[in-house]
C-alpha cells in the first residue's frame, strides 16, 4: 500500500503518519520491529529495494517511511527504477505499507511525483489559514479537556503564528496551567514570543546598515511561522521608542531619570534602547517610521502578497 504526504505543514502530516504507525502496530506488529526508516539526501537504489521488498520479521508485512525523497541528490538517476517499481504495486494491504514523505513544496514537474500523486492515499499538507488555524486550536485544546477564549487564541496566534509545532507545545502548557479556561492573560504569562528575542537584533542590523542580515533575521521568522503582522508591530513599537528617545535626548533631557519616567520603561530597556538609537540620526528615524507606518496599512489591505511587500520594503529602508 503506498501513501504520498507532502507539504509546509509538517506537524499534521508527522500526525498522520503516527496514525498508520499505531494501526500498524495495532494490527500486525506490535513491538513496531518492522517499521523502518529510510531518511537520507544519498539514499541508494539498492538501499531502496532492500527495504521495500524484503519480508517482515515475524509480521506478514513491513512499514517503510521514505522521507524527503525528492531532496535526494540522484534522484534523477534512480526515480525511474522507482517509478517502475510502484507501477507494478497493487496498491492494497496485502502489501507492504510504504510512506514517501516529503517536508516543503515538491516540483510538479518531476517523474516521480506524477507517478504518487496518481496513488489514492495522496494528501497535501499546506500551512494552515487564519480561519482553518483557529479551528485547530479550539480542537487541540478540547483534547485536554479545557475551553480558550477567542481573545486567547487571537493573541497565541499574534505570539506563535501558524507553527504548529509550536502551538502544540503552547497549548499543552496552557493546558496544564489553566484548570478550565485558557484565558488572554493566561497567554501572557505562559507564552513566550519567538519574536521579542530577535527585534533587537534585527534593528541592530537595520542601523548598522546591514540590510542583508536584517532581510535573513526576517526571512527565518517568517520560516518559522510568525506573523508577519506581529513582526510589523514589534517593528514599528521598537522604532516608535528610538524616535521617543532620539527626540527626547535631542531636547537634552535627563536620560536616567526623565525618559524612564515619561516612557514608562524600566531603566535596562531604556539604556538598551538609548545605546541603539545611536545608530541612527533623528531624521532617518522620522523617515524609517513613516515607511513602516506604510507599509502595515499595505499589508492589511493586500492578501497573499504580504510576505514580498514586507521584505521589498525592509531592503529599501
Amino acid at each position: 500500500m503506498i501513501f504520498f504526504f507532502y507539504g509546509e505543514d509538517s506537524f499534521r502530516a508527522h500526525q498522520k503518519i503516527n496514525e498508520i504507525k499505531d494501526k500498524f502496530k495495532n494490527n500486525i506488529d506490535e513491538n513496531g520491529y518492522n517499521i523502518n526508516y529510510l531518511d537520507d539526501d544519498n539514499l541508494k537504489i539498492e538501499d531502496f529495494f532492500k527495504s521495500v521488498k524484503s519480508t517482515g520479521f515475524l509480521a506478514e508485512k513491513k512499514l517503510i517511511i521514505i522521507r524527503n525523497i525528492f531532496n535526494n541528490k540522484k534522484l534523477k538517476n534512480i526515480q525511474d527504477e522507482i517509478i517502475n517499481f510502484l507501477k507494478n504495486q497493487k496498491d492494497n494491504e496485502e502489501e507492504n505499507y510504504i510512506i514517501f514523505w516529503q517536508i516543503g513544496k515538491v516540483d510538479a514537474r518531476s517523474k516521480l511525483y506524477k507517478t504518487l500523486k496518481k496513488f489514492k492515499f495522496t494528501e497535501e499538507f499546506n500551512i494552515l489559514p487564519i480561519n482553518k488555524l483557529i479551528i485547530w486550536i479550539k480542537k487541540e485544546v478540547e483534547k485536554n479537556k479545557k475551553v480558550i477564549t477567542n481573545n486567547a487564541i487571537n493573541l497565541l496566534i499574534t505570539y506563535v503564528g501558524n507553527n504548529l509545532w509550536q502551538l502544540h507545545q503552547e497549548i499543552n502548557k496552557l493546558s496544564n496551567f489553566c484548570k478550565k479556561e485558557i484565558k488572554e492573560k493566561d497567554v501572557k504569562i505562559l507564552v513566550h514570543s519567538k519574536t521579542d528575542n530577535n527585534i533587537f537584533n534585527l534593528i541592530d542590523a537595520l542601523g548598522n546598515k546591514n540590510k542583508k542580515l536584517a532581510l535573513t533575521l526576517i526571512e527565518n521568522q517568517l520560516n518559522e511561522g510568525i506573523a508577519i503582522q506581529y513582526i510589523i508591530t514589534m517593528i514599528i513599537r521598537q522604532f516608535r521608542l528610538l524616535l521617543k528617545i532620539k527626540t527626547l535626548l535631542n531636547n537634552n533631557v535627563n536620560q536616567n531619570l526623565n525618559t524612564s519616567t515619561i516612557l514608562k520603561l524600566p531603566n535596562f530597556v531604556i539604556k538598551k534602547i538609548t545605546k541603539q538609537s545611536s545608530l541612527f540620526n533623528l531624521k532617518e528615524l522620522k523617515k524609517i517610521y513613516q515607511k513602516l507606518l506604510l507599509i502595515d496599512e499595505k499589508i492589511k489591505t493586500t492578501t497573499n502578497k504580504e510576505r514580498v511587500i514586507l521584505l521589498e520594503i525592509i531592503n529599501n529602508l
